[in-house]
């Protein structure tokens, strides 16, 4: 079974998709998400059955992000996708990410994408601790 992340700038959050081996749709999530009732009914109506039509849907939605999620997203890994800046406190990161379920973890990890794509020229990235402080996937 392989689980599988869709972002988008035109929505917060994430709608997770399971695939099994074969490549067959066993259940999608979008409860992490914050979709428009226009977003939810495209996604009921466009949602892959197999792993092979992802393709399609995407072709409608090219700024949209499908990407295989690792399921167990680690502090190491959200360090060096963050790129912090240099003043940011690793170990009160660290302190902040061990507090975290698994769940929110994933949401905060696969939530910088959208954050950096929302940052104004000119002002600074948050320190790591911050951003995990201030929790943005769940706003």
């Amino acid at each position: 079974m392989k689980t599988y992340s869709l972002t988008s700038p035109h929505f917060t959050g994430e709608v997770l998709f399971q695939f099994n081996d074969v490549g067959l749709l066993l259940s999608y999530d979008a409860k992490e998400a914050t979709l428009s009732e226009k977003q939810q009914v495209y996604l009921l109506r466009h949602l892959p059955r197999e792993l092979s039509e992802v393709k399609n849907m995407l072709e409608k939605s090219p700024d949209a992000k499908f990407e295989e999620v690792k399921l167990d997203i680690t502090f190491e890994l959200f360090w060096k996708r963050y790129n912090a800046p240099l003043n940011s406190k690793k170990k009160a990161a660290l302190a902040r990410w061990n507090r975290m379920s698994q769940s929110e973890r994933n949401r905060a990890y696969y939530f910088i994408h959208i954050y950096e794509s929302r940052m104004q020229p000119g002002v600074a990235k948050m320190y790591a601790e911050t951003y995990l402080n201030s929790e943005l996937w769940n706003n």
